[in-house]
């Protein structure tokens, strides 16, 4: 007989919690499920009065965090199938078998909002047409995964995928990042759409700030390769402006390709560099090409690389030679503060 552990993550939500556990049982009841409700709560509303009441797991943390309050239910959970989804009455648990159906020959299954019936006033306009469909296109081009609803609450899977996930973050970008991991680690995803209603109480996301968390988390997870290619483009044909703009003409010798463009192209590529050693100080996500290269090239190694470069337009300029070579000379100073700035801060990442 199917066992599932169902993970409740609650923070102040009384309106609906009582609502999401009967439809929960009831459903149970209805397809002859042995299951768990699991209330993973931080609340100081009485919501975990109701989870009492209810005779449901409570799991008290009091500490804030969505992806932390799903991690912690599932860590008290009994059985092996896990769905999770918010108890705000937004999520209809009587759809839960429409995605269990799909777990079969999927590990994780998702509703998908978006190709679902969203009731009326359940979803903002800006997050159905540009917040959710932003956040898409940016995984897509990062990642190259296919995800019409990445933001969605409601998802299945096993306890056994969750924990090969190794998920680390804790607040609303654990949902991209399991996306992310998901992709990388093989684990098949599937959305299956449902619908979506109007929460009940007051709603504690942050839209901005909970959009820019999860483009930060992108930011993050993007590959070094595609930093070093992008960057390396822009720098490159920088230098083709600064170098032969004059003989080839047109864009190529316009002063944002012969001096911003370099810069620009260096400071992509540094930003891969940052991103990673942030993961790794903080999430400590192994990287064998950084740990390679800092093995080898130290911040002594750039700062006198930095250092020369500015020391060369200074010779310039002692000897009167600037005039036919200005732009050379201002983007090399350029570079060479960027490369002393950025590797000093690199440095301070602590990188072992």
């Amino acid at each position: 007989m199917l066992k599932i552990s169902f993970i409740l993550p609650c923070q102040n939500e009384k309106e609906a919690l009582r609502q999401s556990i009967q439809e929960i049982r009831n459903e149970c009841q209805r397809q002859n499920i042995v299951y768990e409700i699991v209330v993973s709560d931080s609340s100081t509303d009485g919501s975990d009065l109701i989870t009492e009441e209810e005779k449901t797991k409570l799991v008290k943390h009091n500490m804030n965090g969505y992806g932390f309050a799903i991690k912690q239910g599932i860590k008290y959970a009994s059985y092996n199938t896990i769905i999770y989804a918010d108890p705000d009455g937004s999520y209809n648990f009587h759809e839960f078998p429409k995605l269990l159906k799909k777990i079969e020959k999927n590990n994780i299954v998702l509703g998908d909002r978006l190709k679902g019936k969203i009731n009326k006033g359940a979803m903002p306009f800006s997050h159905r047409f540009f917040g959710t469909p932003l956040l898409n296109i940016f995984i897509y081009i990062s990642f190259g995964i296919k995800v019409h609803d990445s933001q969605s609450g409601f998802r299945i899977m096993t306890k056994k995928t969750f924990e090969k996930l190794d998920l680390v973050t804790n607040n609303m970008e654990f949902a991209t990042e399991m996306i992310i991991k998901a992709k990388r680690r093989g684990i098949k995803v599937m959305e299956v759409p449902i619908q979506y209603r109007p929460r009940k109480g007051n709603s504690k996301l942050r839209p901005y700030r909970a959009g820019l968390a999860h483009l930060e988390y992108i930011i993050l997870e993007t590959s070094m390769t595609t930093y070093a290619i992008l960057g390396g483009m822009i720098f490159l044909f920088g230098l083709i402006g600064l170098f032969f703009g004059r003989i080839i003409g047109w864009l190529f010798n316009s002063a944002t390709v012969k001096i911003f463009f370099p810069i620009l192209g260096l400071q992509i590529i540094f930003l891969g560099f940052f991103s990673k050693t942030y993961l790794y100080t903080k999430f400590k996500q192994e990287n064998e090409f950084l740990k390679k290269l800092y093995r080898i090239f130290r911040l002594k190694h750039a700062l006198f690389i930095g250092v020369l470069l500015i020391i060369i337009p200074i010779i310039f300029k002692f000897f009167g030679m600037t005039a036919s070579v200005f732009d050379h000379l201002l983007v090399s100073s350029l570079i060479g503060l960027q490369i002393i700035f950025n590797s000093l801060y690199l440095s301070g990442l602590s990188i072992e």
